[in-house]
């Protein structure tokens, strides 16, 4: 074989050009194996759907005479499964064929300018046919059709080949092929520019299809026998046993080619390893440069190969590989039939032959080891024309044996399939959707066409012709994409039995981490554990679906209230993606574990699903601690518009924080308006309100909460509503209430309902011999602050010091709240030397005192009192910052003390003693007794019914000069107190 770097003997100005050009041809021929691996992917991508689920965690608990009342929260998990995206056209691809496609076509139209006048002639006409093939007019050039502008286009091209043919012969090569790719420059910028059809480029991408085919062809027909020509090579440079090595490599080659052959023919499906036909044909082409020079003696008399003959050799291969780069980036497998079958079949046919070639003129001459190689192409009997004509009937048969219409309905299918495309970018869904039917209905099972109707179809709901087409999409040239989606068309209309099914089945023809996470959680969605974890493990090991399988492996920890140590989980898992951590925070909140956590809010205003999910999360864990600071961030970017999808969840989640930092005002203006913006979740949010105001001590607008949630039928609205009109003193309203209770299906319920009926019903004289519970009940629901008599001989037959110490706090309550600060104080001491065994109870009672000190201001004794040890949590924050003031007001510290009352006076209207104290205070700063009336009025805006604000707001609106507004309230307070027992 002649020297491998033929090229150096070259002139510098052709080396140059060589090296150039077979730039050029491997990056072809890399683009190609680029495209291979990218498969689908490069018109395909994966899209991350998510199924958010609601976990109901409880965000505190508060104790409410006997009950315990717990306030829900809403916390989010995101399940995500994975779905194949709408087909896209490759248009990098497209591009770079083109660009490869314009430039061979110069090269070559180079060569035939340097060629003897016959051939040259023979050149030009297959350059014009070229040319015509492209279809120039339908760009519409300057607006205009017909022939006349691709007729002057061809002109130009013409009549300057023919001027460096006949007039300037001279001329170097590399000039004439600069010229030549300058006027195609020219034309490519006037199409860009002057075309009056939508993408002119890609138009002309799409009709040079066909001509870069047909070369494509003729090219891999060029090269089919080269791989056998270098088993010549490399067994003629043995010692001896030549044609032994040769018929033994010749005939394991032959034999995979036959059998990948008729694998490719669908006469076989063995379980076997075939050729990679990509492989093959870059093999030849590769050692087809240099067995092109070998067959030089053969076509010397048209064209030298050096430099000529090899350029046009690497101008061909140029354009046989960026032809099938296009076809294998835009996954045309429609057209990549043709070309496959094409390769295998060029092979087996002309391989074949060679080999009867070889052996009919060589034989002899390899059994007596000579370098055969060195006249492989100097036959002595079988003529190499022969060789070719035998080798093209050979092919043609396996084409005819295959069905050769095939091969012209699968290369028109592949055209459609652009045509499809060019619509579909033009926005032209119609005529898009009409292409890919003629596609399919030219190759019947062709992915790409099925694939992109089925999509369409499931766009439109059209579940059932979706099914179809995946399965047609999937029947041959299956891929990932259409596999999981032809399961993800049952997860959509929620059929997870299905889908299972359709995953199982898709898993056996080529599994997938998408299909893996997508099964993990479509089991997961029929409470089929195990088999969920297992795949949800699987798909853990890919990068790809890692975070996905993370964030539905605790989304199902919390659905199906697994009791794992979501912390040590999540740190073994070394994520830090927003959905894992806030679905991880999710199940660590409902199973009340702790989970360490740095959370940093985003610097981007806007957020998606997952950081929104992962702020509500955090916001409803961390609602009791988190500081004003972080909750006026969190504010602004819930109000923020780029949020309003998200708006909602967070504000309600927000609420939270507020209240829990005693803004309560706040807290409840934002579920009010949600409840009144959102008429579908008005039960929820008012079931909420409802909570906070019995909390607050405020029964009577609990109830009227409740009423809401009652007629949404949201979760135990009845029997809180029951609980809210006892405990305003509503007894007969009560008494209605829990008869509906006691209908409900929760036993639970049915058992208190049944248990308040008997409290609600019971004598003076009966109750002295029930249970300690039903006598504190008694004292709380039946007696009121007039009935001390009674009370006191109820209350000496407690026998629980807890029970006891409670009803005499809630009597001592009654009395503060009445204003008898006397009798108060008498009850209230009555629970000092009980031994009591409730924490929280304590806690209460030492609390209380400090009020009824604040309220006589003995500030100086409430300080003392502070000061030996009792603790505030964050559910006491205001009653603290009132001691504060107070104590900061007495020690003259105006300042410190108007900045605590400014809050008091705003943030919670059921405080009634910051309320009071707020308004006491500002009447001492403002003699005009403004700023003092306005917060009693805001106050009673909200809290109507207490007693207490409304005497102060009338005693303020009578020195305001506001006589109807004080009449007003002094009628509604008649009302109230008629209204009670």
């Amino acid at each position: 074989m002649p020297p491998i770097s033929f090229w150096k003997d070259w002139t510098p100005s052709y080396r140059k050009l060589w090296f150039a050009a077979s730039g050029i041809f491997i990056f072809s021929l890399l683009f190609m194996w680029f495209s291979y691996f990218q498969g689908a992917d490069g018109i395909i991508q994966w899209e991350k759907l998510q199924e958010q689920q609601i976990v109901e965690t409880t965000v505190h608990s508060f104790k409410l005479g006997p009950f315990t009342l717990t306030v829900p929260g809403e916390s989010y998990v995101i399940f995500e499964y994975l779905q194949g995206g709408v087909l896209h056209h490759n248009t990098t691809a497209s591009y770079i064929f083109l660009a490869i496609l314009m430039f061979s076509a110069m090269m070559l139209l180079t060569v035939i300018t340097s060629l003897e006048r016959f051939w040259y002639f023979a050149g030009i006409s297959l350059f014009i046919l070229f040319g015509v093939s492209l279809r120039i007019d339908a760009l519409q050039l300057f607006g205009l059709r017909g022939i006349a502008v691709p007729a002057a286009i061809l002109v130009v091209y013409l009549a300057v080949s023919f001027y460096f043919k006949s007039f300037r012969p001279e001329t170097s090569f590399i000039a004439r092929l600069l010229t030549f790719l300058l006027i195609t420059v020219i034309a490519g910028v006037v199409i860009f520019y002057f075309a009056e059809v939508p993408f002119p480029i890609l138009q002309l991408a799409m009709v040079a299809y066909i001509p870069a085919l047909i070369l494509s062809v003729l090219f891999i027909i060029m090269v089919a026998h080269e791989i056998l020509v270098s088993f010549v090579y490399v067994t003629s440079q043995g010692a001896s046993k030549g044609l032994r090595h040769f018929a033994i490599i010749s005939v394991i080659y032959m034999a995979n080619v036959m059998i990948t052959c008729l694998h490719e023919m669908g006469t076989i499906q063995w379980n076997f390893v075939y050729i990679n036909l990509y492989l093959l044909i870059s093999l030849s082409a590769i050692l087809g440069l240099w067995g092109f020079r070998l067959r030089e003696p053969l076509y010397d008399n048209i064209l030298p190969f050096s430099p000529l003959g090899a350029l046009f050799f690497i101008a061909l291969g140029s354009i046989c590989f960026a032809t099938l780069s296009q076809l294998l980036g835009n996954d045309n497998d429609a057209a990549l039939k043709v070309v496959r079958d094409f390769i295998i079949f060029a092979h087996a046919g002309f391989g074949i032959i060679f080999l009867t070639y070889i052996f009919s003129n060589f034989m002899v001459m390899m059994a007596q080891n000579l370098p055969v190689y060195r006249i492989l192409y100097k036959p002595t009997r079988m003529p190499y024309f022969t060789f070719r004509f035998a080798g093209l009937i050979v092919m043609l048969a396996f084409v005819l044996v295959s069905y050769w219409r095939d091969y012209v309905f699968h290369s028109t299918a592949g055209f459609y399939n652009y045509v499809a495309d060019l619509y579909m970018m033009e926005g032209d869904e119609t005529l898009g959707r009409a292409f890919y039917e003629k596609s399919r209905s030219h190759a019947f099972r062709n992915h790409r066409a099925n694939y992109a109707l089925a999509m369409m179809n499931a766009a439109n709901l059209e579940f059932e012709e979706a099914h179809k087409n995946f399965e047609r999409a999937s029947s041959v040239g299956a891929t990932d994409f259409s596999l999981v989606n032809n399961g993800n068309m049952y997860l959509w209309v929620k059929n997870y039995f299905p889908a299972i099914d359709a995953y199982r089945q898709a898993e056996k023809i080529q599994s997938s981490a998408p299909l893996i996470n997508n099964l993990g959680f479509a089991y997961s969605q029929v409470h089929n554990i195990d088999s969920a974890a297992h795949y949800l493990g699987e798909a853990r090991k890919d990068k790809f679906t890692k975070s996905s399988a993370e964030a539905n492996f605790f989304a199902m920890v919390a659905t199906e209230y697994l009791p794992v140590k979501t912390d040590s989980i999540l740190k073994g898992f070394n994520s830090t993606s927003p959905t894992v951590v806030g679905n991880a925070m999710a199940a660590a909140t409902l199973f009340g574990q702790d989970f360490s956590f740095e959370y940093k809010l985003p610097d981007e205003p806007r957020l998606n699903l997952y950081t929104a999910t992962l702020l509500n999360n955090y916001l409803i864990r961390n609602a009791r601690t988190l500081d004003t600071a972080f909750t006026r961030k969190v504010d602004t970017l819930a109000t923020n518009p780029v949020n309003a999808d998200f708006s909602e969840a967070l504000k309600a989640s927000l609420a939270y924080a507020y209240y829990h930092q005693g803004n309560v005002y706040r807290a409840q203006a934002i579920l009010g308006e949600l409840g009144y913006l959102t008429q579908s979740y008005r039960g929820k949010y008012n079931y909420i309100m409802g909570l906070w105001a019995l909390e607050q001590g405020s029964p009577e607008i609990a109830h009227t909460s409740f009423a809401y949630a009652v007629e949404a039928n949201y979760k135990r609205g009845r029997m809180y509503d029951a609980i809210a009109l006892t405990e305003a003193g509503h007894l007969q309203e009560a008494l209605i209430a829990w008869d509906t209770v006691l209908r409900s299906d929760d036993q639970a319920e049915r058992a208190i309902a049944a248990n308040m009926k008997e409290v609600l019903t019971v004598t003076p004289e009966q109750v002295l011999s029930t249970s300690d519970a039903q006598k504190y009940q008694y004292t709380r629901y039946i007696l009121s602050a007039n009935d001390t008599v009674y009370f006191s001989k109820l209350s000496n037959t407690f026998d629980n010091p807890n029970y006891k110490a409670q009803a005499l706090l809630d009597m001592s309550k009654k009395q503060f709240e009445a204003g008898r600060v006397v009798p108060a104080i008498r009850f209230f001491q009555q629970t000092s030397g009980l031994e009591l065994t409730d924490k929280r109870l304590y806690d209460e009672i030492r609390h209380f005192e400090l009020r009824m000190l604040a309220s006589r201001n003995e500030v100086r004794t409430l300080a003392n009192l502070i000061n030996k040890g009792i603790t505030f949590d964050n559910s006491r924050l205001l009653e603290k910052m009132l001691y504060t003031a107070l104590i900061s007001e007495f020690s003259g510290d105006v300042k410190n003390a108007e900045k605590n009352y400014t809050i008091l006076g705003t943030w919670n209207p059921y405080f009634e003693d910051g309320i009071l104290a707020a308004a006491a205070f500002f009447r001492k700063q403002d003699t005009s007794g403004v700023k003092s009336y306005n917060i009693l009025a805001e106050a009673i805006q909200i809290n109507a019914m207490s007693v207490r604000l409304l005497k102060a707001y009338a005693d303020e609106a009578i020195k305001q000069g506001l006589d109807e507004y004080a009449a007003s309230a002094a009628q509604r307070l008649a009302e109230l107190e008629q209204g009670r027992h």
